[in-house]
C-alpha cells in the first residue's frame, strides 16, 4: 500500500508540473500583472530548477532499484525536452526554449547532487 502511495504522489506532482508547463497562462492574471517583468523571468527559471529538483528527489523515494531510478531520471530529462517542444508546437503563446531544457537538466543535476550529499552525510563511515 505504501509503495502504491509513493507512486501516486510522484505521478500527481509530475502531472501537475506538466499541466503548469503546458498551460497557456500558468500564473493567474492578477498575480502576473503585479510582478515586474524581470522578477517574472527570474521566478520562472527558479520554478524550472525547483520543479525538476523536487521531482528528482521524489523519484529517490520510489521503491526502485538503482537501474530503475536512473531510467526515471532519464525520463525526467526527456520530460524537460518534451515540455519545451510541446510549448512551441501548441502555439498558445508559450515558446519552447533550449535554455529552459538546460535549466531543467540543471534542476535534475541539483537533485542528484543533493541526494549524493545527503547519502554521504548519513554514511557512518564517512567514505567517499
Amino acid at each position: 500500500m505504501r509503495n502504491a502511495l509513493l507512486f501516486v504522489v510522484f505521478f500527481t506532482f509530475l502531472g501537475l508540473w506538466t499541466w503548469k508547463l503546458l498551460e497557456p497562462s500558468p500564473v493567474p492574471e492578477a498575480i502576473n500583472e503585479a510582478i515586474p517583468f524581470d522578477l517574472k523571468f527570474i521566478a520562472s527559471k527558479i520554478a524550472h530548477v525547483g520543479g525538476y529538483t523536487f521531482l528528482t528527489l521524489l523519484a529517490a523515494w520510489l521503491p526502485l532499484n538503482r537501474r530503475q531510478f536512473w531510467v526515471v531520471v532519464g525520463l525526467l530529462a526527456l520530460h524537460g525536452v518534451a515540455s519545451e517542444v510541446l510549448q512551441h508546437v501548441m502555439g498558445w503563446g508559450r515558446t519552447g526554449k533550449a535554455t529552459d531544457v538546460l535549466i531543467d537538466w540543471f534542476g535534475i543535476a541539483l537533485g542528484l547532487l543533493a541526494l549524493r550529499v545527503f547519502s554521504r552525510s548519513r554514511d557512518p563511515k564517512g567514505s567517499a
